[in-house]
């Protein structure tokens, strides 16, 4: 009795411990999650994607069909699809959790948890003090969670999809990883769109990832001439954008009226040229001051540091 007991306990904790991948399923498919092990429409609650890895699998058993169900977790930004699927759709995703699929799993995750506001994912995504966040060393939660704030509550709705990702440098202690990240920003009297390009630390902790840093290559802001093709779904890769770049700009503040005379002298004071474009959205105009113009990405970078302690921590780069 003794040796059936620790054979349980055993094989549930090897459940627990194997992460499983999507099988079986064709390119662009999704397999259903149900609430209970019962095909029909009021028990679906969810869908994973054909390429979903990091699944875990809490239980399983045989369904009144006379199929092996099992009871899963799938993680989705920072948090869980839990349900039942068929263990036909289930495969282990290996040892290896520095192989590319699950670096690519976690990055997905990572991204997508921007969507919310779930500040206690910070815990779970990243690793603190935290460096190069911001163009900052040293940064530890508090100042995260205040980063995080002041962004979501500028940007309520917020959507990131993860287009590529590369591995430069892989040690056992941390993995370097370039990505490229579509994103696309909203409230309620404006919207924004474009791409990053960025280099992120990982570091393996107890069989999982946490980021250590963060840096930006390229800050890339939709304008009429490089802005994504909705009509055609058409995501245009870095490349594209690049050819159509004419000059960069540091955009530092969006007004409905005549933008405070002191805010324009204090860009002048520190040594910037400025220009304000009006726009019209939704009926209203505003006025966009911009810092620039600047030739290159380089020098365009190294003044938005200047330009985020002295005028405006939110600011960003745009092009035109």
């Amino acid at each position: 009795m003794r040796r059936i007991i620790l054979l349980i306990i055993m094989t549930i904790g090897f459940i627990n411990a194997i992460e499983y991948k999507i099988v079986h399923v064709q390119k662009g498919g999704r397999v259903n999650v149900r609430e209970v092990p019962i095909i029909n429409s009021i028990t679906k609650v969810g869908t994973i994607p054909y390429y979903a890895v990091g699944i875990k699998i809490r239980d399983c058993k045989y369904g009144s069909d006379g199929k092996e169900w099992c009871y899963i977790s799938y993680p989705m930004g920072a948090k869980h699809l839990d349900g039942w699927i068929r263990k036909y759709y289930l495969a282990p995703m290996g040892s290896d959790f520095t192989s590319n699929i699950y670096i690519k799993s976690f990055l997905q995750n990572f991204y997508k948890s921007d969507e919310e506001n779930f500040l206690d994912k910070l815990k779970v995504f990243y690793r603190t003090p935290m460096q190069q966040y911001f163009y900052r060393r040293n940064v530890n939660l508090i100042q995260l969670r205040t980063a995080k704030v002041n962004f979501y509550k500028k940007w309520p709705i917020r959507h990131y999809t993860l287009l590529s990702f590369k591995i430069l440098v892989k040690r056992v202690n941390y993995i370097d990883v370039k990505t490229v990240v579509r994103w696309r920003l909203k409230n309620q009297y404006e919207s924004s769109s474009g791409i990053d390009i960025q280099k992120v630390r990982l570091i393996p902790t107890n069989g999982e990832f946490k980021v250590l840093a963060i840096k930006n290559l390229q800050h890339l802001v939709d304008t009429d001439e490089n802005i994504a093709d909705d009509v055609n779904n058409t995501l245009l890769v870095p490349s594209d954008i690049n050819r159509s770049i004419k000059q960069f700009y540091i955009k530092v503040g969006s007004f409905f009226s005549t933008p405070n005379k002191q805010y324009l002298e204090k860009i002048s004071q520190n040594g910037f040229n400025y220009i304000i474009k009006e726009v019209t959205q939704d009926g209203a105009i505003i006025k966009r001051v911009y810092i620039g113009p600047y030739s290159t990405a380089k020098e365009v970078e190294d003044n938005l540091k200047i330009v985020r302690e002295k005028i405006n921590s939110n600011a960003y780069i745009q092009s035109f």
